[in-house]
């Protein structure tokens, strides 16, 4: 009796792992195509067309100059670990966060945001 509740609550966890997983897939292919709307391009999943970019934690592919990393998890996330483990060059790196019934957040340095801020008011723009 016991190893079948084992066996149980075993297949429940790799249910949650595997409906997380899909639903950060979701969430990922969302993001992308709002990007291809809005900005062009040819967004894809880079567990689909880059490992290297995604062990960096990297999600999404042509979207620069923004690296982005897409999070649909309910739980609190660490984001200074999450950039610091995304790539540091020219490009900008930014957390897409999504909580059930709640609108997503994005997430990135001061430094990159005020850089932002300050070519907006160079184009005019503020």
């Amino acid at each position: 009796m016991a190893r079948h509740l084992q066996l149980e609550a075993q297949t429940q966890y790799n249910n949650a792992l595997i409906n997380s997983r899909d639903k950060g897939k979701r969430f990922e292919l969302k993001i992308a195509k709002v990007w291809m709307r809005l900005f062009g391009g040819d967004v894809e999943r880079t567990g689909y067309v880059s490992k290297k970019l995604d062990d960096m934690g990297v999600d999404l592919t042509d979207t620069d100059p923004f690296y982005i990393q897409c999070k649909a998890v309910e739980s609190s996330i660490n984001y200074h670990q999450v950039l610091e483990r995304m790539p540091l060059d020219t490009n900008i790196n930014v957390i897409i966060h999504k909580r059930n019934h709640q609108p997503p957040v994005a997430a990135l340095y001061l430094e990159d945001f005020l850089e932002l801020l300050t070519a907006m008011k160079r184009e005019g723009i503020l």
